[in-house]
């Protein structure tokens, strides 16, 4: 049987694309926790907004 890899080891392109894909997929998880973090912040700002407005 021929060994496809010259090196007969670990196929770096391979490891190169999984490790990419790994740090999209970090980049894109922070991403979108840091926004929602920023959207609940939001909401809790309106939410104490309209609780003074009702109160008065």
């Amino acid at each position: 049987m021929i060994d496809p890899s010259p090196s007969g080891g670990l196929d770096w392109g391979l490891v190169a694309l999984l490790a990419s894909i790994a740090a999209c997929l970090v980049w894109g998880l922070r991403f979108f926790l840091r926004y929602n973090r920023k959207d609940l912040d939001s909401l809790k700002e309106k939410l104490r907004a309209d609780a003074r407005d009702d109160h008065e």
